[in-house]
């Protein structure tokens, strides 16, 4: 008997063993979790900055998968690249659900997905790259095409079918015809070899992919990443600046509002972090912004040749340039800050031009006869060699009284002279005297 029981025992206890990993492996299928990140709307580097800290994320939480719920119509092609480097150093499968669109960058992201999915009514391509409204020449579109290509490549698509949605040259038999950019509906992409799956639902590729009893963890977006998304898009950010810089411009011209002031501070610095937390600018470009605004101000209030000015708007243009990423994207954004100025000047004249420092900048004296002020007289050469004094501030025209009454319209080369000082007559050019500091 105790024979019996010893064997009894020894086949217990193997069945247990045997049984063992199939109870483990039940355990971690039941708590294997997937992440869920968005790709939607516009693409820019708020949306690369949300992607690297989930991606982060899911490496810690060893997550078995990933899947990104992609609805966008494109965006910055700088963000794209950054977003797809994340993809390809993430060690975890990711597949993307094209729920809508996956237009353009969007499509660039989605061919560097491990698989793609798309629901019905959902299309992908149309990648041409655009520089401001208008197709970027081939120095641009010959690398994008490339890249569109080598990702399709390293995925085992169809490469040729990836640069038709570049380049609207190409012409694919029976598939896309000359002139025309090719977008795909989630049949014909599936039929063509560059979607994977066509699916219902986000249920029926979890089905699919093995997945249906995980846990999904969704990537959540902190209020943070929504209003550095905000700021970083294309439209948004330049408008900021504009905004920006004509409060702090309000400021100096009504010196003690006080709210102009931090308010115009506030939105710079909205444009300046949002750009240092997506990564898009450095301390460089705020330090070069500030000293641009220095240099203005002391324009203002102490004018001279110009050189200030120039400077300080030299140095503020290269701060934009610093945190946009190419020449086309700064340009566009320096048209819109000039468009939103255009736009308040008129409101900011006529807010402000009963202030002091407005008196400062504007002549507003109406000379007339019965002040004493007479026509220029036809041999303007009698005039060099007078002397006089600056009725009004010649910033560079103005107007001076010479030591015998006479009252005479001048212009300065450049120099810059205060009411009550001193001038001296020193030539004529065209129908204008030219004055400059008495000794």
């Amino acid at each position: 008997m105790k024979k019996r029981h010893i064997i009894l025992l020894l086949v217990f206890s193997m069945l247990f063993l045997l049984a063992c990993p199939l109870v483990q492996a039940t355990e971690s299928q039941a708590t294997e979790i997937i992440m869920v990140l968005e790709v939607k709307d516009e693409v820019e580097p708020g949306l690369a900055a949300y992607l690297e800290r989930n991606l982060k994320l899911a490496d810690e939480r060893q997550v078995s998968g990933i899947i990104l719920l992609m609805d966008t119509p494109g965006g910055r092609v700088d963000a794209a690249q950054e977003i797809k480097r994340l993809i390809y150093d993430c060690d975890i499968p990711v597949t993307v659900l094209v729920e809508d669109q996956a237009i353009s960058a969007g499509a660039y992201l989605a061919l560097a997905c491990d698989k793609i999915a798309m629901m019905p009514g959902s299309t992908i391509g149309d990648a041409e790259m655009r520089v401001n409204g208008a197709m970027a020449d081939e120095k641009y579109l010959s690398a994008w095409r490339e890249e569109f290509a080598a990702l399709a490549e390293d995925k085992g698509r169809n490469s040729e079918i990836a640069r038709a949605f570049v380049d609207r040259d190409i012409v694919i038999p029976e598939v896309v015809e000359a002139g025309k950019l090719l977008t795909l509906t989630p049949e014909r992409a599936l039929e063509l070899g560059i979607a994977d799956y066509l699916v219902e639902n986000m249920e029926e590729l979890l089905t699919i992919l093995g997945y249906q009893d995980a846990t999904l963890l969704y990537g959540e977006i902190t209020g943070g990443e929504k209003l550095t998304r905000m700021i970083t898009g294309s439209t948004v950010a330049p408008i900021l600046l504009g905004l920006g810089l004509m409060l702090i411009i309000i400021e100096l011209l009504s010196p003690g509002l006080g709210i102009p002031g931090i308010a115009g501070a506030a939105l710079l610095i909205l444009y300046f972090g949002g750009h240092m937390i997506a990564g898009m600018a450095s301390w460089i470009a705020v330090l070069l912004f500030i000293i641009g605004l220095i240099l203005c101000i002391i324009e203002i209030f102490m004018p001279g040749i110009g050189i200030f000015a120039v400077g300080g708007l030299g140095c503020i243009v290269g701060s934009i340039f610093l945190t946009t990423p190419d020449t086309a994207t700064a340009i566009k954004y320096l048209v819109i800050v000039l468009l939103v100025m255009l736009i308040m000047a008129p409101i900011l004249l006529k807010l402000f031009s009963k202030s002091k420092m407005m008196d400062k900048l504007l002549v507003k004296e109406t000379l007339s006869t019965e002040k004493g002020y007479t026509a220029r007289k036809e041999k303007l050469e009698t005039y060099i060699g007078q002397e006089g004094t600056a009725l009004t501030t010649l910033r560079p025209a103005g107007t001076v009284e010479l030591a015998d009454g006479v009252r005479l319209d001048v212009v300065t080369k450049g120099e810059f002279v205060a009411k009550g000082e001193a001038i001296r007559i020193v030539g004529v050019d065209g129908t204008w005297l030219i004055a400059e500091k008495g000794r």
